[in-house]
């Protein structure tokens, strides 16, 4: 019985940190998504908005890596879990990690379109939005998996497998 309850105890702790780290990576897109409205705000043609961009770019990468990185947390079982009970939770998490997954490509295109806006003044800008472009097309890439994963599909790219 107390072997039983300290095994749970783990487990739920495990489930609460996987639940904790998806949650720190959406209020993180919620603070990416207000600097971008500051930033629309301020000149759009200056080269400190377009190192702005850039830094959201890497943020938002960051943050969907982390979040596509993180194990389901509903598919750590308890002593009390049901299938049932773990079935609602798989679907509820699937849900969340749906929208998440969205909301990052939504991010990822409005970036996109004011990077298209930004004629790079010198070759460092321009190496700087190059570089922006491409960790927004892997921010991209990472919520496809995100949604990939939540959809119960298999990725074969992910199993080693030529697609």
């Amino acid at each position: 019985q107390e072997g039983q309850e300290a095994i749970d105890k783990v487990l739920t702790a495990r489930k609460q940190a996987r639940a904790d780290r998806k949650a720190q990576a959406r209020q993180k897109l919620e603070q990416i998504k207000q600097r971008i409205q500051m930033l629309k705000q301020m000149a759009v043609n200056s080269k400190a908005a377009a190192r702005e961009i850039a830094r959201l770019a890497r943020e938002l990468k960051g943050i969907a890596r982390e979040y596509r990185d993180t194990a389901p947390a509903s598919e750590i079982a308890t002593s009390t879990s049901t299938p049932e009970s773990m079935a609602a939770e798989r679907e509820a998490e699937a849900k969340s990690d749906k929208e998440f997954a969205n909301e990052v490509k939504r991010v990822v295109q409005l970036l996109k379109s004011m990077l298209r806006r930004r004629d790079p003044e010198d070759d460092e800008e321009k190496r700087g939005l190059d570089k922006a472009r491409k960790d927004l097309k892997a921010a991209d890439e990472d919520a496809s998996a995100i949604i990939v994963r939540a959809s119960g599909e298999v990725n074969l790219g992910e199993l080693g497998v030529l697609v």
